[in-house]
């Protein structure tokens, strides 16, 4: 890991915004548990995933994922609770595999859902999306799979 001192002594012209993954699917890992919070636009709350990058799929341009080396890179989405909580249910039950029980008398919480969710494989698309300003390039979750 870098320390301040190291960032702080770059020279402008090695300051550079990150690349966008390339579009495509990647095989990834649940890379922890979520992260709890709140959007910073309406407040709504969210739960943040973080996925880390086991391998680009084909229809990812290998040779821009070996420059970018996107092994191992992670990448966040958020998930929003609060009046999209059928989102994330979707996500952990048919994207992650996670059981829900639903209807029996053993039915799980999204809680409980959501403690099983750390260390599981998901296929995730990638899609680009331009920045407010149109000024830069992000990559954005689109869909997720089951592995």
């Amino acid at each position: 890991m870098a320390s301040f001192e190291e960032i702080l002594n770059k020279k402008s012209s090695e300051v550079r915004a990150p690349q966008a993954y390339p579009v495509g699917t990647y095989h990834c890992l649940v890379d922890g548990p979520p992260e709890p919070g709140q959007s910073s636009q309406k407040g709504a709350l969210l739960l943040r995933y973080k996925f880390k990058i086991l391998s680009p799929m084909g229809d990812v341009d290998a040779t821009q994922a070996a420059e970018q080396q996107i092994v191992g890179k992670t990448f966040t989405d958020d998930f929003y609770i609060e009046n999209a909580d059928w989102r994330l249910k979707e996500f952990l039950r048919d994207a992650l595999g996670v059981e829900d029980q639903e209807g029996t008398p053993q039915e799980k919480t999204l809680k409980e859902m959501v403690a099983e969710s750390p260390g599981k494989q998901v296929l995730v698309k990638l899609r680009h999306e331009m920045s407010r300003d149109g000024k830069r390039v992000f990559h954005r979750a689109d869909s997720y799979a089951h592995v």
